[in-house]
C-alpha cells in the first residue's frame, strides 16, 4: 500500500512537470491547463504524503489504508489523461502568428482598470442579489473579471522583470483571499484564484527549472498556511461567523498568521490537517472499494444527465431535479459518516469514476483537458486583439471549469453562467469605455501599469 501509494505521487509530479513544460511550449496561453492541474493535486497530493510518509499512520477519517493507495492511483491517470487531452488541444494550434501573443504588447490600462472596478464590486458589493437563482451565479462567475486584468498584468512584471509593478500586483493580488477570509472565514476560494492568477505569472520564469522551483516554494509555503490555519480555524469562525465588527475580523485572523509555523512533516497535527482537508483520495479509494465489492452500484451516468440539464434556469424548470453541492453523493457512494455541516465535495475523479469506472474517468478526463486547453487558448488570442473584453467569452466559462473538487453539475452549470456572465460584461464594457477613456484622457499622464 505504502508503495504503491508513493509510486502514484511521483507519477502525479512527473505530469505536474510535464503540464509546466506543455503550457510554457504552448504559443499562446493563460496557463488554464496548469491551474487546473495544480488545483487538482492539491486536493489529492497532501493526504496521499502525509499517508505514504507516516507509513499510513495518517489514513484519513475512517482509517481507510487501502482507500488512500486507490484514490492516488486513480488521481494518477486522471491526471495524465488530463494532460493528454491538453496536448491534443494545443497540438492543433501551432500556426498562431506573433501578432497574437499579447504577453509582448502593452497592456490596455482601460480594460484593466474595468476588469478590477467590476471585478471589485461583483465579489464583494451586489449584497442580496447572490441568492436569486441563475443571476447569483452569473455574479459569482462574472466576479473572476478581477482576475484576467492580475494576473496578465503580475505576468508581464515577471516577463519583464519590473520589480515595482510585481510587487505592486502582488500586493492587489492578495487582497481578495484576506478579504475573503475576513468577510466568510474560509479559505479554500481565495486559494483558487491565487493559483490561477500566479500559474500565468510562473510560466514567464525564463527556464522550466524555475518554474518548477517556484511552484515546489509556493507549494510549500501555501502548505504553511493552510495548517496553520486549520488549526485555529474553529476559533477564528467563531469570532468571523459572530457579527463581529471589520477591525475585530482583521485582528483575529493577524493573530492567527502571526503566530504561524512552517509545516513541517515531524508535525503530527500538520499531517492531520493534510489527512483530514487535502485528501479527497479517501473519498474516491471507498466508493471504488465499495463498487468492486457490489456494496454500492455504478450511477450509470446519472451524473451527466444532471450535469447536462443544470444550465437550464430554474425560470423555467422551478422543479429541476439538480442542485449544486455534492455531500449527499458522497455518502451515498462512501457510506461514511459526514458533518452535515462541512462541506464534503465529489471531486471530478470520484464522480467520473463512480459513473462507469475507468471507462467515464479516462475519456472525461480526456475531454475535462480538451476543454480547458481549447478555452485557454482562445482566451489568450482574443486578449491579443484589439478588443481585449473578447477574451471574457472564454476565460471566464475556463475559470469555472477549474472545479476539481466540485460535482459535474456545477462544473458545467457554472461554465455556462460564466458565459451570461461574460456576455454580460462584454455589454458594460461597451457603455463604460468611452467614459475610461475620457478620463484617461484628462488624467495627469504618470505613466501606466503595464510595460510600456
Amino acid at each position: 500500500m505504502i508503495a504503491e501509494a508513493w509510486l502514484a505521487i511521483i507519477a502525479c509530479l512527473v505530469v505536474l512537470s510535464l503540464t509546466v513544460l506543455l503550457v510554457k511550449m504552448a504559443p499562446v496561453t493563460m496557463a488554464l491547463p496548469l491551474s487546473y492541474m495544480i488545483n487538482l493535486l492539491l486536493i489529492h497530493l497532501p493526504g496521499a504524503y502525509a499517508f505514504a510518509i507516516s507509513g499510513g499512520e495518517y489514513s484519513g477519517i475512517n482509517n481507510s489504508t487501502d482507500a488512500i493507495s486507490t484514490g492516488i492511483m486513480l488521481t494518477a491517470i486522471a491526471a495524465l489523461c488530463f494532460l493528454i487531452g491538453c496536448s491534443l488541444s494545443v497540438a492543433n494550434n501551432r500556426n498562431i502568428g506573433d501578432s497574437e501573443r499579447w504577453a509582448d504588447k502593452p497592456i490596455d490600462r482601460v480594460f484593466i482598470v474595468f476588469c478590477l472596478g467590476f471585478g471589485s464590486i461583483l465579489s464583494f458589493g451586489v449584497g442580496s442579489l447572490r441568492g436569486i437563482p441563475t443571476i447569483g451565479a452569473a455574479i459569482y462567475f462574472g466576479s473572476g473579471i478581477w482576475m484576467l486584468a492580475v494576473m496578465t498584468s503580475l505576468a508581464q512584471a515577471v516577463r519583464y522583470r519590473n520589480s515595482m509593478k510585481f510587487i505592486t500586483w502582488m500586493a492587489i493580488l492578495f487582497v481578495y483571499p484576506f478579504l475573503v477570509l475576513v468577510l466568510s472565514g474560509f479559505m479554500s476560494y481565495g486559494a483558487t484564484a491565487v493559483i490561477i492568477v500566479g500559474s500565468l505569472a510562473v510560466i514567464q520564469m525564463k527556464s522550466m527549472m524555475r518554474s518548477i522551483l517556484l511552484i515546489v516554494v509556493i507549494g510549500y509555503l501555501g502548505l504553511s498556511v493552510f495548517v496553520n490555519y486549520f488549526e485555529s480555524r474553529t476559533e477564528l469562525r467563531s469570532t468571523l461567523w459572530s457579527g463581529a465588527g471589520f477591525e475585530e475580523r482583521v485582528g483575529a485572523v493577524t493573530d492567527v498568521f502571526s503566530q504561524a509555523k512552517l509545516f513541517s512533516p515531524n508535525n503530527p497535527r500538520h499531517l492531520r490537517a493534510l489527512t483530514m482537508r487535502l485528501n479527497q483520495n479517501e473519498f474516491v479509494g471507498v466508493a471504488a472499494g465499495r463498487l468492486n465489492t457490489g456494496q454500492a452500484e455504478y450511477l450509470h451516468g446519472r451524473s451527466f444527465y444532471e450535469a447536462l440539464i443544470s444550465p437550464i434556469p430554474r425560470a423555467f424548470w422551478k422543479n429541476k431535479p439538480t442542485e449544486g453541492g455534492s455531500g449527499t453523493v458522497v455518502r451515498e457512494m462512501t457510506g461514511m459518516y459526514l458533518r452535515t455541516d462541512t462541506s464534503w465535495g465529489v471531486g471530478n475523479v470520484m464522480e467520473l469514476y463512480i459513473n462507469f469506472g475507468l471507462w467515464s474517468l479516462i475519456p472525461g478526463f480526456l475531454l475535462l483537458g480538451w476543454l480547458i486547453g481549447w478555452f485557454d487558448r482562445r482566451a489568450a488570442m482574443a486578449f491579443g486583439t484589439a478588443d481585449p473584453s473578447r477574451a471574457l467569452l472564454y476565460f471566464l466559462p475556463g475559470v469555472a471549469l477549474i472545479q476539481p473538487n466540485g460535482s459535474l453539475v456545477e462544473v458545467v452549470g457554472g461554465a455556462f453562467a460564466a458565459l451570461l456572465a461574460a456576455v454580460g460584461l462584454r455589454l458594460a464594457w461597451v457603455m463604460f469605455k468611452p467614459r475610461l477613456v475620457l478620463a484617461r484622457d484628462q488624467a495627469p499622464q504618470q505613466g501606466g501599469l503595464a510595460p510600456q
